[in-house]
């Protein structure tokens, strides 16, 4: 292992790239204390406006602060805004991986002793021999943790390195089952384990879906449960060819579906077509475009039907931008008919967006005291158990929860659901807004309401926003002036009514 990252590092150096970027670590960018940009992370576990929670590689980053908000995110980089108080690293993930490694395979820990100790871990190193837990203890003696397989392997290197090994403890399950293997309901306690693992791979516990990106895993989820198709139904009842085939009768959007039964995973892998096969038939419905809001004409882009207005003109809602009724004039201009069409244009209009937000005189605090709480929960079957550490006292607790489900392997998932809960003690107390926190409320409000309009493809020209403080609390009022295509189609009027009437009259 240790080659194999010396020779990426050498790669990278010889390259002129990045360390950081060559060994797809998480790279941390600050902006003081209110902006924080993430690159290189895997998924968010965790998220309130006081604790976020981000699975970053072998390790878990944890952010502490006040009004945190996630100003953008992709699958590569997200930002984060905000008051930060403080960025944790936990490692607890490598930590997991390393016991659950001792616990399958065997674990003992060894005491190493003499003078070359620093050479013997290099060699063990070089050797990929597994070593983890290196420390000591109260007598100051060096221990450390490795699997049996390797702690014979280690001979060799303590040899060449003259130093000497003794084995202090044994741990995990090849070492239970050897101390037990004269213990008849223990042996039978782990037959009746397997015939249920046994009747469990008989159902499907868990759903997956690839390559969804307008439809969301709950839609689909949820059409699925009409079918009826979900989690715990036998396999035999599933079947992949009438599942495929209703999915793409139901979504129009869906071109290819592919549904595979492994193990106890359903995996559905779903290709949606970007543009869809057969063209939408255009309306050919004559209208006329008219105003839909008030604003200042800035320019026209006019394809069929007569421009009724012109650059600077004044405009309010309703009023005819572009007519869809074309007249026809002889050779004295005198006009003979008209042909109505429907009438298409850009209109582009100076208009102006005004929004309001309120804020109270106060907002809760959450000051944390330092404590936590720490703990485990299970869920089986629908049925949730806490195992939580007892609270003294009137604190209020912030509870975090982090929910996996087990699998024994990569297709195999189980009806158990596991995790670990987090509770943090705070004190609340009721903070006064001061004239700082609400403009920095304000420029954040005026900054998300513009990236909306962006997205509609609003072209923005200026803002301006403004702070009131009431009796009951702050008024924020925002100004947005913008550049937009303000034309919406209205439908011609049939004038074979009016000719009846006017023959009426004759």
């Amino acid at each position: 292992m240790k080659r194999k990252r010396d020779g990426v590092n050498g790669l990278a150096e010889s390259l002129g790239l990045p360390l950081d970027a060559s060994r797809g670590e998480t790279i941390l960018t600050f902006v003081g204390r209110s902006m924080v940009r993430i690159e290189n992370y895997r998924s968010i576990l965790v998220y309130s406006d006081t604790y976020l929670k981000i699975q970053a590689g072998k390790y878990r980053l944890s952010i502490d602060g006040r009004n945190l908000r996630i100003r953008y995110y992709d699958k590569d980089e997200m930002e984060i805004t905000g008051n930060i108080d403080a960025i944790g690293f936990d490692e607890r993930l490598r930590t997991l991986r390393e016991k659950r490694r001792l616990f399958f395979k065997g674990g003992v820990q060894a005491e190493i002793t003499g003078l070359g100790r620093e050479r013997f871990f290099n060699i063990a190193a070089r050797r990929d021999l597994f070593v983890t837990g290196i420390g000591t203890d109260r007598d100051g003696h060096v221990l450390f943790w490795t699997t049996g397989e390797d702690y014979k392997k280690m001979k060799p290197a303590a040899r060449k390195a003259g130093v000497r090994l003794f084995l202090r403890k044994k741990y995990g399950l090849p070492f239970f089952l050897f101390r037990n293997r004269k213990r008849k309901p223990l042996a039978a306690g782990f037959i009746c384990f397997f015939l249920l693992l046994y009747g469990l791979s008989f159902f499907i516990w868990d759903i997956s879906f690839e390559g969804n990106l307008r439809f969301t895993d709950q839609t689909l989820l949820h059409y699925m449960e009409t079918l009826p198709v979900a989690c715990g139904m036998r396999k035999s009842a599933v079947s992949c060819e009438e599942l495929e085939e209703s999915l793409r009768n139901q979504f129009a959007e869906i071109t290819w579906v592919s549904a595979e039964i492994k193990g106890t995973r359903l995996t559905v892998r779903i290709k949606e077509n970007e543009a869809m096969l057969s063209p939408v038939e255009p309306d050919r419905t004559p209208c006329d475009l008219t105003a839909e809001k008030d604003g200042v004409i800035e320019r026209c882009v006019v394809r069929n039907g007569l421009l009724k207005v012109r650059a600077g003109d004044p405009v309010a809602a309703g009023d005819l931008l572009v007519a869809g009724t074309i007249p026809i004039y002889d050779d004295s201009e005198n006009l003979v008919s008209s042909h109505e069409i429907r009438a298409d244009a850009e209109v582009y209009a100076r208009t102006v967006y005004e929004t309001e937000k309120k804020l109270p005189l106060t907002y809760e605090v959450k000051s944390r005291t330092g404590r936590v709480r720490r703990g485990a929960f299970f869920s089986i079957f629908g049925r949730t158990f806490y195992f939580l550490m007892p609270a003294y006292g009137d604190a209020s607790w912030e509870f975090f929860m982090e929910e996996r489900q087990l699998r024994l392997f990569e297709d195999f998932c189980l009806p158990v659901y596991g995790g670990l809960v987090t509770a943090l003690e705070y004190v609340p107390y009721e903070r006064a807004y001061t004239k700082e926190e609400v403009s920095a409320e304000k420029d954040r409000y005026m900054e998300e309401y513009m990236e909306k309009l962006q997205e509609k493809g609003i072209q923005i020209l200026a803002n301006d926003g403004k702070i009131e403080k009431g009796e009951s609390g702050w008024k924020i009022q925002g100004t947005v002036t913008v550049i937009e295509d303000i034309a919406g189609p209205v439908p011609i009027p049939e004038k074979h009514e009016e000719n009846q009437t006017v023959n009426e009259f004759n």
